[in-house]
């Protein structure tokens, strides 16, 4: 099989969280020699939760497979570093608030003085300029800045709270890995790189396929209740309408019509409704109950409960999505696949891949990069400016 992708492409990676390590996880796997650059203090999630001896597994997902040098920018010779560095990498990412790059002289004016090649991706809450620049952003922030989590109560009929998923992390990092590949395709053209800024409320924003409800000032009626009881005391989600539905299960299922006559329009849904779930209920198994939704060509999932047993679905296996890896302790763990499945490419992290300690490649990656001695190396830690555990 061909090569990674993204073979050859350099990223020297300053982001943290979700964020940013989103998006270079993605790119590592599909072939990025990706370096991670960590303060002493590390990762803020690289022990969140109680891991116990290895990282956390947040932070595992988020990181696996990157190389990682650990870099004092308050000490001497540090900002020469960077400086060398994005001298001869790729890309660069990272996603302070804007102006905290610039502080430490990293900033883009600087970067593409020795790289005008480079292209440098900041995400930020709400963007490099504008009036929020300065305001700390993290996803439930901007998840409730959105207008997400109320619309979501609001269909629900339920108390705000937010998502149990970091869609503007999330998000955020696919789209600045397509903003990067563009990026990269003007500078083949071009010879000429460029700063990407990306703020995560424009990014939430244009991913929300209701935009138009709020842009029309056309609120629909709450979506109806699509998760139904089911047999075994299971539960089951069917898409489509509930119109649909009834069409399918009172034409081509033999239910019976129990509204009575002259029954206003509430009523019928309720009555009607309330026939389905019995209807369902009355199957004598739960896959007696999926038989009769495919036969129907209602497309239907089961909720599942969230833990390991999730990930032991005949579909999720065969397409490999838990992989097992070794932690920074040495620890077996498993993690996530990335998605992509070439048909000439190889794409992923392999069974091989670990999770690098705080500054483990500050010898290898700096010789890799920049070709530098042990004595130049020893003289940058001697400065404190390179740092490892």
């Amino acid at each position: 099989m061909a090569e990674f992708p993204l073979a050859g492409l350099k990223v020297l990676d300053f982001t943290r969280v979700v964020a940013g390590p989103y998006a270079t996880r993605l790119l590592s796997d599909l072939g990025a020699d990706v370096l991670k650059v960590e303060p002493p203090e590390g990762d803020v999630t690289r022990k969140l939760g109680n891991p116990g001896e290895g990282v956390s597994g947040y932070y595992l997902q988020q990181n696996i497979g990157k190389r990682n040098i650990c870099v004092d920018m308050r000490a001497a010779g540090a900002r020469d570093l960077i400086l060398k560095l994005a001298a001869t990498a790729d890309i660069v990412t990272e996603n302070f608030r804007p102006g905290v790059m610039a502080k430490f002289g990293i900033g883009w004016d600087d970067l593409v003085k020795v790289n005008p090649r480079l292209i440098m991706l900041s995400i930020s809450g709400y963007g490099q300029t504008g009036p929020d620049r300065k305001k700390a952003a993290y996803a439930p922030v901007l998840h409730a800045q959105s207008g997400l989590i109320a619309r979501q109560a609001e269909i629900a009929e339920a108390k705000p709270v937010d998502i149990q998923l970091a869609v503007a992390d999330s998000y955020s990092s696919l789209h600045g890995i397509i903003a990067i590949l563009s990026a990269l395709r003007v500078r083949d053209q071009t010879g000429e790189g460029q700063h990407i800024d990306l703020a995560m409320i424009s990014v939430l924003h244009s991913v929300d396929d209701y935009a138009y409800w709020a842009l029309d000032d056309d609120w629909p009626k709450p979506e109806e209740n699509s998760v139904w009881d089911a047999p075994e005391g299971r539960r089951i989600l069917i898409t489509g309408d509930m119109k649909w539905m009834w069409v399918m299960f009172s034409t081509r299922d033999g239910l019976a019509d129990p509204t009575p006559e002259g029954a206003d329009i509430q009523t019928k849904v309720r009555i009607r409704r309330e026939a389905m779930e019995q209807h369902m209920l009355n199957h004598d198994s739960f896959d007696a109950l999926t038989a009769t939704l495919d036969r129907l060509n209602l497309a239907w999932g089961e909720v599942q409960p969230f833990g390991p047993e999730i990930y032991e679905q005949p579909s999720v296996k065969a397409l490999g999505v838990v992989v097992d890896v070794t932690d920074d302790a040495g620890n077996a763990r498993r993690t996530i696949q990335s998605p992509y499945r070439f048909s000439k490419s190889r794409s992923g992290i392999s069974a091989e891949a670990r999770t690098a300690r705080t500054g483990e490649d500050n010898i290898s990656a700096l010789k890799d990069w920049l070709d530098m001695d042990d004595e130049e190396i020893g003289a940058l830690t001697k400065s404190n400016a390179l740092l490892g555990k």
